[in-house]
């Protein structure tokens, strides 16, 4: 008798740590969820940075050019100054 009272009482605790092991196992699955679904959002919002970083790329592109657009054309105005200049009138 005694053998069987042990035995359930070792039977009993393997299924409390099952219950407890199935309670972590359940909270970590559901932590898991929550971390897909904010690497999720982050590879989202990293996509939208990437596009944004094209755009500023494309941007500096276009100020370069007219940077050097604009260097041109005051070269060019400060020639015509200077040949009016020498023109006596």
């Amino acid at each position: 008798m005694k053998k069987i009272q042990v035995l359930e009482e070792k039977i009993s605790k393997v299924i409390d740590k099952i219950k407890a092991l199935t309670k972590e196992n359940e909270a970590f699955n559901k932590k898991m969820s929550g971390l897909k679904e904010e690497l999720a959002e982050k590879a989202d919002e990293l996509k939208a940075v990437k596009k944004d970083l094209g755009s500023v790329d494309k941007l500096k592109s276009e100020i370069k050019r007219l940077n050097n657009e604009r260097d041109t054309v005051r070269s060019q105005v400060e020639k015509l100054l200077k040949e009016l200049e020498s023109v006596e009138l």
